[in-house]
């Protein structure tokens, strides 16, 4: 029977998901490199940003989708992956060019076959919330 993600093999888990062309174009870092789960941040910069000037919804929606797959992690199994089917969002205020956006997000519950999962991203200079957002995930096996 597969056993739990941890240690190394939930590092690595995290640590692919993150290297995925997307999030590496758009420059996601782990908040903590030690601690993968507790979120991304990214400056707002390069293709994250508007004509405005301003954070690009596209790109927050990605930031958002790996912070919540990093949540879901430890409840999966060595033979499970978790897929997005539904992502809910509502844009609430602008990031501009240079800030600094966190995003961070926790499991609500999980099932056999669903992960519930809530996110947030924050300006990084000021906390101000920027968007939230619930994600439903399918868990698959592979």
């Amino acid at each position: 029977m597969p056993q739990l993600l941890d240690g190394d093999a939930l590092l690595a888990r995290a640590e692919a998901a993150l290297a995925v062309a997307l999030p590496d174009a758009l420059g996601l870092e782990f908040v903590d490199p030690s601690e993968p789960l507790r979120g991304v941040e990214f400056e707002v910069a390069g293709i994250a940003v508007t004509p405005a000037a301003t954070l690009h919804a596209s790109a927050l929606a990605a930031a958002l989708e790996l912070a919540g797959y990093l949540a879901v992690l430890p409840t999966l199994t060595t033979a499970e992956h978790a897929v997005t089917h539904q992502i809910s969002t509502q844009y609430l205020r602008p990031a501009t060019v240079g800030q600094r956006v966190r995003v961070r997000a926790e499991l609500a519950r999980r099932t056999r076959s669903l992960a519930f999962v809530g996110v947030t991203a924050e300006r990084g200079t000021d906390g101000v919330v920027v968007a939230q957002g619930q994600i439903t995930k399918s868990v698959v096996e592979f």
